[in-house]
């Protein structure tokens, strides 16, 4: 590149350019400093814009670049990297100069048409000089690369042509004689004339690679001191060469069914990957400087004797992917020098015991993916120094005591994916292990002295034991202090204890995803904590990954959901990382980490302590939140409550749940230690407060025969009492309820259901009554005597015309009603506000006699009754029970024709039983039997029956049947003035006319 200065003048009169130094922020100011004055000096001279009518010229300041533009055609120019790019996209384009005669490094072509004035022409023409490294990328030809072409380029020393179709001449490299590397990869080539490398004497690179060479002559590179070689991706078939210099030979992905190097003596490195070499011959490499061989994805089943042996120098071999069966005991004899050896993804099934007899300076060797079974304890011997041992994907079932006790020095032994179940007991006494991969075989366990044992492994830092079947962790690995990577995933642990990883120190990680884990017992990680804490073990940082979805949510997992819920001290937390995903096995596939700590209960059976009473006839769980026992006896068909609760010196307190039982009455439970019961649903009659628990907090009393609660010290009794229930009982709320009453408003505020609680057969809230409500006061004794007296005379009277009464009640009734005269004690005040006099009940196949006789004969005349009657009244598609309900309750009597058919009417016998429930609330006679034709007794009902037993009741086609069912329906007072008058009902049973 020019050195010639630029004065400030020259550097104004092209003021179109511009030159952008990138700001470097570490770079000191004096740096800055120097770099500018050398750039002002020496690279502002030379980029330069020409002028030129034709074509633009664009500065990039930031790139430190000029770009060119000549239609389509560009040209980029970056000094600071002396770099000069070309892309042609015309045929037609005529460079002009451009610069103003520089010096590039770099020079690269790109889709240019070559003419036969050659690139030099083109080059000169931008004002380009010296070009040491030419790149040209699809470029285009007329014919094949004659020397004009190429032609006074003696400066190039790396040229580099790609994706260009190449016919190659004896003169095609005449104008490069100082070449030093030549790539010529994807260019189609197919033949290489004999002499066309003969004038690149400095030529030590050549890149022949991925083109169609179906041939080289063997002393095709005679005279050429070239040291690396690239023939790979072609179709050559043999190789023969004679290249002394030669170190470097790549003749990977070819077709090479035999291949001859005796003639590269100083041949370092060979890749022979790809190839359909089925043999070679003996001693193959004796005469070359190998170091190196590399040979995968082939078929070469059958390795000559001694191969490879006597080869001092020899560093690498990789024979991968070969389908090698079986390999000579003295392939490697007296190459002593080997390193790293590799014989994966083969057929071998063994190895000959002596194989590694000369292997003493071996470091890396791998035998994974072949189908060896045994390693024979005499096979490793000779590999103290190796470093890295691969023998994974193979058959082996197990390793002895010897086999790997030798390998002192041994960093990485891979075993993943065999069948291994045990190891001897000292097979893994390797001091110097750092990596140890077990995964994918069939470990069940990590018991000492069981089956086989990690404690010699001092310096173990990584263990890869997942996918196999573990379940438990050997606890005597006191000395892995270097451990910090331990993956158990996959294997079969149910159970987790601290006491499992505690003795691991400054662990960072422990995998156990995928496992079946059902319970993991923390119960000692705060000791471990504590006796792990700053200063001694500041540092210590234990993480475990955990996830299963067999996870038992009850008690025995309380200790980590104390964990998951941060209710552990702080030292915990810096002694115990873990990230988890455990899903119980409720069938729900709900996480643990959602699961309510209060509802983690165990069985009875399952808590541990030996002063606990025994469970028999309910359902006892013990549950850890709050140390409490929990007897459940609900539904159980009781009718006595039990009087032995569970119990025990480590519990806090029981609960006790005797709901929806048949429990009649509570034995004494005031010196139990119960702060919970529960006797609702029950047929409790009374309840003796003094008999409860001391410490009871919560009782639920709701829904029993309850009248009223029995004597009581109030200010002794249920003093922590927090939650009450009351409701739907049987309160009486007479002068006996006084201790009801002041139970009620002493615990006004802790009654629930407070507004729910009424007295029996009534809406009165307890809580609004007073006991001087319910008791009224005597005034004196004399007035109570005067009134006692009084009354008993009165009784007297009473009585003797209850007697008359008795023995001609229905005649004096029915004679005083016939003669309009109303009865005394008027029932109008009680049934003013019913819509009907009477509701017919009767069966459908009966509705003649009610349509043709009942109905007229009782809604016609002087006095008519209002009636209901289902046919007429009803409610289409209302409920027909609620309608039942409704009629009897609206109607002052419930007329019932009772026949046989009515027996068999299933909503006869509801009408019945509802209007008799109606007629007992009420304590009145509501109900008119009417007898119609013949029946069965045996078919009447237990209360029908009963009911006609100690009722009158009217037989169709009685004399005075009219007579006595009028007076039986409801005696209204307007009639008291009226003339009665005839009422003929044509009757077929008795055709008689009444009067």
């Amino acid at each position: 590149m020019p050195t010639m200065a630029m004065s400030t003048q020259s550097l104004l009169m092209h003021s179109e350019c511009c030159i952008t130094i990138r700001s470097r922020p570490k770079m000191n100011w004096l740096i800055n400093i120097i770099i500018l004055q050398v750039l002002l000096g020496q690279v502002f001279s030379d980029l330069l814009c020409l002028s030129s009518d034709k074509c633009s010229c664009k500065h990039h300041v930031y790139k430190d670049e000029i770009q060119v533009e000549c239609g389509l055609s560009t040209v980029e120019a970056n000094l600071m990297e002396s770099i000069i790019k070309v892309e042609c996209n015309s045929d037609k384009i005529h460079w002009e100069q451009h610069f103003d005669q520089i010096n590039i490094r770099d020079l690269h072509y790109a889709n240019c048409l070559l003419s036969d004035t050659g690139i030099h022409q083109t080059i000169s023409t931008l004002g380009i000089n010296k070009v040491q490294n030419m790149k040209l990328v699809s470029m285009r030809l007329n014919g094949s690369l004659e020397n004009g072409y190429l032609s006074n380029l003696e400066s190039v020393k790396t040229l580099d042509i790609t994706l260009t179709k190449l016919i190659l001449t004896n003169g095609s490299f005449e104008g490069t004689p100082n070449l030093t590397k030549l790539y010529l990869r994807h260019n189609y080539i197919e033949e290489i004339p004999n002499g066309v490398f003969k004038s690149l004497t400095l030529l030590e690179i050549l890149d022949l690679g991925d083109n169609k060479i179906t041939e080289i002559n063997s002393d095709l590179f005679y005279g050429i001191p070239l040291k690396g070689l690239n023939l790979d991706s072609n179709y050559l078939t043999t190789l023969n060469l004679n290249v002394q210099s030669l170190k470097h030979l790549d003749v990977a992905n070819n077709r090479i069914t035999s291949i001859t190097v005796g003639n590269l003596s100083k041949l370092v490195d060979i890749s022979l990957n790809k190839n359909v070499l089925v043999t070679m011959p003996d001693q193959t490499f004796k005469n070359t400087s190998i170091e190196s061989i590399r040979f995968s994805y082939g078929s070469f089943t059958a390795l000559p004797h001694r191969f490879l042996t006597n080869l001092d120098r020899l560093l690498y071999v990789y024979l991968r992917s070969l389908n090698i069966e079986k390999i000579p005991e003295n392939m490697i004899w007296n190459s002593s020098n080997i390193i790293e050896l590799s014989l994966a993804s083969n057929r071998l099934n063994e190895l000959p015991v002596m194989f590694f007899r000369d292997a003493g300076k071996m470091k890396m060797l791998d035998l994974s993916k072949n189908q060896i079974e045994t390693i024979d304890h005499e096979l490793l011997r000779p590999l103290i120094k190796l470093e890295t041992l691969d023998l994974s994907n193979n058959l082996i079932v197990q390793i002895n005591n010897y086999g790997l006790r030798y390998l002192r020095n041994l960093k990485y032994l891979n075993l993943e994916r065999n069948k291994i179940i045990n190891f001897g007991r000292e097979a893994l006494n390797v001091p110097k292990l750092t990596t140890l991969k077990l995964a994918y075989n069939k470990i069940s366990s990590l018991i000492s002295n069981y089956e086989f044992s990690l404690h010699y492994l001092e310096e173990i830092e990584t263990i890869d034991l997942s996918n196999n079947f573990i379940n438990c962790i050997d606890p005597g690995w006191l000395n892995l202090i270097k451990l910090n990577n331990i993956n158990l995933a996959s294997n079969n642990f149910t159970i987790l204890r601290i006491q499992d990883i505690q003795y691991i120190n400054e662990i960072v990680r422990t995998n156990l995803n995928n496992n079946p884990l059902e319970v993991i017992d923390l119960s000692d990680l705060e000791v471990f904590a504590r006796a792990q804490s700053p200063p001694n073990n500041f540092w210590n940082n234990r993480r475990i990954n955990l996830s299963s979805d067999k996870f038992i949510c009850d008690c025995r997992n309380y200790e980590f959901a104390r964990f998951l819920h941060n209710q552990m001290p702080k030292v915990v937390y810096k002694y115990l990382q873990i990230e988890q995903k455990l899903i119980c096995n409720d069938g729900l596939r709900t996480e643990f980490s959602n699961v309510n700590m209060e509802s983690l209960t165990c069985d009875w059976d399952i808590f541990e302590d030996v002063d606990k009473t025994d469970c028999t006839e309910c359902e006892c769980t013990y549950r850890p939140h709050d140390k409490s026992a929990l007897m459940n006896c609900s539904n159980r068909n009781l009718t006595l409550a039990p009087e032995i609760i569970i119990s025990s010196r480590n519990i806090n307190y029981t609960e006790l749940n005797l709901r929806n039982n048949s429990i009649t009455k509570l034995p004494n439970y005031e010196k139990l230690n119960i702060k919970k019961l529960n006797i609702g649903y029950n047929n409790l009659n009374t309840i003796n407060i003094t008999q409860l628990p001391k410490n009871l907090v919560e009782l639920h009393m709701e829904h029993n025969n309850l009248t009223m609660i029995s004597e009581t010290n109030l200010n002794n009794t249920l003093p922590n009492i927090n939650i009450l229930t009351m409701n739907s009982n049987s309160w009486i709320c007479d002068c006996d309820a006084k201790n009801t009453i002041n139970f009620i408003h002493k615990y006004s505020s802790k009654i629930f259901d407070l507004a729910n609680i009424t007295c029996y057969q009534s809406t009165t809230l307890l809580y609004t009554l007073t006991v001087e409500e319910v008791c009224l006061e005597r005034s004196n004794t004399a007035t109570i005597i005067i009134v006692s007296m009084f009354l008993a005379v009165f009784s007297l009277v009473l009585g003797l015309l209850w007697i008359l009464y008795k023995n001609y009640k229905t005649k004096i009734k029915i004679w005083l009603y016939s003669h309009n005269i109303t009865w005394p004690i008027s029932e109008e005040s009680l049934d003013q506000d019913k819509k009907y006099d009477a509701f017919i009940s009767f069966s459908h196949k009966d509705e003649e006699l009610v349509a043709k006789h009942l109905v007229p004969g009782l809604e016609g005349g002087n006095s008519p009754f209002k009636l209901c009657l289902h046919y007429r009244d009803w409610v289409v598609g209302d409920w027909i029970p609620a309608q039942i309900a409704r009629s009897v309750d609206e109607s002052r009597r419930t007329i019932i024709v009772l026949s046989q058919h009515f027996l068999d009417s299933v909503w006869g016998r509801t009408e019945f039983r509802t209007a008799y429930s109606s007629a007992l609330n009420e304590r009145r006679s509501r109900i008119i039997v009417i007898l119609y034709g013949e029946m069965s007794t045996k078919d009447l009902d237990p209360e029908l029956k009963a009911y006609l037993s100690m009722n009158t009741y009217i037989k169709w086609g009685d004399y005075w049947f009219w007579e006595k069912l009028r007076y039986a329906l409801p005696h209204r007072p307007e009639m008291k003035n009226k003339t009665r008058t005839k009422i003929i009902v044509p009757d077929k049973l008795n055709p008689t006319l009444l009067t």
